[in-house]
């Protein structure tokens, strides 16, 4: 099963929009993920996707100018219960075939801006309290976590909500990309002075981690200016998958 999380900028808007809808179906992915999805530009998007076969569909509530978030599946999938504390930030669906896939975009906040901080830290909660629930399962998290680890996700120490990504590790998740890169220096957002930072990841339970064959970020997406973020590929080995729904 192939997978695909993507934070596509505000909404693609029109100009964009055309070119992430190409660039989604070039990857082929069984079950789509996309940040900073919004209703206006987003429903012609959702519906072009669903004339190509991803028919599965759920989105966080739909607010007028505001990002959000949807799940798009080729296979029948059974929405669940929002991890995080804002609706518009997070997804949990049940796919066909028994996995659990949460999809978060996780707010960023820079040291000092107290209200921010208490804003992400509480999402982690909330994840990591979801994250508890179903660490026994075949479970997915993956999206924007807006951190990642000092001096290896990026150059410096500038990450806030570190201590709380590494408690997903003391429950048993591995991040997919570190299970084959231990030391590796890969990175999906470039800031405007050229810091190079990996912001996207795919954290799996320890049900699911000898399923993980491949990870991946794609940097064609953001050198052709669909977004600022590079998509995030994730391939499992799951069981029981139907391989004609890739077409």
């Amino acid at each position: 099963m192939r997978l695909l999380a993507w934070n596509i900028l505000h909404g693609g808007g029109a100009r964009r929009t055309p070119g992430i809808v190409l660039s989604i179906l070039e990857h082929q992915a069984d079950v789509i993920v996309l940040s900073e999805f919004r209703t206006m530009m987003g429903g012609q998007m959702a519906g072009v996707l669903a004339d190509h076969g991803w028919r599965h569909q759920h989105a966080t509530p739909a607010e007028e100018g505001r990002n959000g978030m949807i799940i798009l599946s080729r296979v029948a999938m059974e929405p669940g219960p929002c991890p995080v504390p804002e609706p518009r930030r997070g997804l949990c669906v049940e796919v066909e075939g028994g996995l659990i896939v949460t999809a978060v975009h996780i707010p960023d906040a820079r040291a000092g801006d107290h209200e921010a901080v208490g804003r992400k830290a509480a999402s982690w909660v909330g994840l990591l309290e979801h994250a508890a629930e179903r660490r026994e399962k075949r479970h997915l998290i993956i999206g924007d976590f807006n951190t990642g680890r000092h001096r290896l996700d990026e150059a410096e120490s500038t990450f806030t909500g570190t201590a709380l990504l590494g408690r997903l590790a003391t429950m048993g998740y591995v991040d997919a990309y570190r299970a084959g890169e231990p030391q590796g220096r890969a990175w999906s957002w470039q800031s405007h002075t050229g810091g190079r930072f990996r912001l996207d990841h795919a954290f799996v339970s320890r049900a699911l981690a000898e399923s993980v064959r491949r990870v991946e970020y794609s940097h064609r997406e953001r050198r052709e200016r669909l977004s600022d973020h590079a998509a995030l590929v994730v391939e499992l080995e799951i069981g029981g998958k139907n391989e004609g729904n890739r077409g």
